[in-house]
């Protein structure tokens, strides 16, 4: 098909915009883009989407999607209390109630611009969560990365969540087993990791799944230097710095790392991530919502650092709408450093896409409008919506004022998931009554437990 739209964010090497913009999909990747007319070949299906503004689809690099059926249920606690309620939904949770998380939670990524989803899990047991989440994206459509972590450490998750790495790890290989044969076009990827080292995950389990991610030639996700109490605990029982410095002292870091928050680092801290090619996934939403503090984003930048954007869970976020994201992004790093010229938009949409597809392995597939790769585009309508009108910066206007309202079309591989607003992949209005019911259903054995 060719695809002609009001302007084309690009989000290529050198931050080009079309305006207007014309490109042609064949078998789902792009074979051309430009600002002048593509002549049509026979066959082809020309669409004329008139005032929409593409770009890459968004790159959510963090969440737990199981939380989307306890949205709004433990807030204004502190953190510690925060994550023991969270960590005991590990007892409640089924795998039809994982299935259904994964649905709702992919349709409000979808809506929101998202096409490619990292997906963290650490409740496991066995393989069941994991397939059924697996199953849930699939539904939708979005290009799914899911990273199957570990928890060894008792204190916060209930029993049955725990493993020992080498149980951790055999499901973790049984897993790679079974979708051996999904794993070769970038639809499904899979990851695995200590789920948090220094609080639920020890350091012979960050061991024990760094040979194997590197064994397996696979990539890792953990969350590194979350909160004060993490760093507290890791300098009390390791006497390390945090434990970004702990893992490196022990020998656990290397390449292929995707490191949710991050929020409290050190400045050799900060270099020994530029050092290790360590992509850090920032959720500012998250991070203020449950008072965990603001990550220090310039200094990694600066560093050389790659920065990825994340949602995290809909229980320490609400939503999973990466337009928050990026803006609240901005804002946090301007006010923290006083600062107006800090993080400008195109910088931060780069990390909505790019530097999240780099995060996870992916970027020569995804992640940018360029001949070659996948087309996995999103649609905007900046002229429709009041919120976004007068129009004359695009990028800024897509990173300050854009929200699930503007996007229109989604397609994920060159395939259509959205259009007119219209989702095509599901019946949405069954999927909200069935996600309510288990929400509702969760959230009353939780009580009763």
């Amino acid at each position: 098909m060719i695809l002609k739209a009001a302007a084309i964010v690009t989000v290529n090497d050198r931050s080009e915009v079309l305006q207007p913009g014309w490109m042609r999909i064949v078998d789902g990747r792009i074979e051309a883009i430009g600002d002048r007319p593509i002549p049509a070949q026979p066959g082809d299906e020309e669409l004329d989407l008139g005032h929409l503004v593409l770009l890459p689809g968004l790159i959510n690099a963090h969440t737990h999607l199981f939380q989307t059926l306890i949205r709004g249920v433990y807030e204004e606690i502190p953190f510690p209390d925060w994550l023991s309620h969270i960590y005991a939904c590990g007892s409640a949770l089924s795998a039809d109630d994982g299935r259904v998380a994964a649905e709702l939670g992919g349709l409000e990524s979808l809506r929101s611009g998202v096409t490619t989803l990292v997906e963290h899990q650490f409740l496991n047991r066995g393989l069941e969560l994991a397939d059924a989440s697996i199953d849930g994206l699939r539904n939708v459509g979005l290009r799914t990365v899911l990273a199957r972590t570990i928890i060894d450490l008792p204190g916060l998750a209930p029993t049955e969540a725990l493993e020992t790495p080498r149980d951790g790890l055999a499901s973790v290989e049984e897993l790679l087993d079974a979708h051996a044969s999904e794993l070769g076009d970038g639809m499904l990827t899979l990851l695995t990791g200590p789920n948090t080292p220094g609080a639920s995950s020890s350091g012979e389990l960050a061991l024990a799944t760094r040979a194997f991610a590197e064994r397996h030639g696979i990539g890792q996700s953990m969350h590194l230097n979350e909160s004060v109490a993490v760093i507290d605990s890791v300098r009390r029982e390791h006497g390390a710095l945090g434990p970004v410095d702990w893992l490196e002292r022990i020998g656990a870091l290397g390449e292929r790392i995707l490191a949710p928050h991050c929020v409290h680092l050190e400045p050799s801290e900060i270099e020994i991530l530029a050092r290790h090619r360590v992509v850090v996934s920032h959720n500012p939403v998250s991070n203020g919502v449950i008072g965990d503090g603001i990550a220090p984003v310039a200094e990694l930048l600066a560093a050389g650092v790659v920065v990825a954007l994340g949602t995290d869970g809909a229980a320490s976020n609400n939503t999973q709408d990466m337009f928050e994201v990026m803006k609240s992004a901005i804002l946090l790093q301007r006010a923290r450093l006083l600062d107006a010229s800090v993080l400008p938009p195109a910088q931060v949409l780069r990390m909505a896409t790019i530097n999240g597809a780099r995060g996870v392995g992916l970027d020569h597939l995804v992640g940018s409008l360029e001949p070659g790769k996948r087309a996995d585009v999103i649609g905007l309508n900046l002229l429709g919506r009041a919120h976004s009108v007068a129009l004359h910066d695009v990028v800024s206007q897509v990173v300050y004022t854009g929200s699930p309202s503007n996007v229109e079309l989604a397609m994920v591989d060159g395939r259509i998931l959205m259009r007119d607003g219209e989702v095509l992949s599901l019946d949405e209005h069954e999927l909200l009554e069935r996600a309510q019911a288990a929400g509702t259903a969760v959230v009353r054995r939780l009580a009763e437990a």
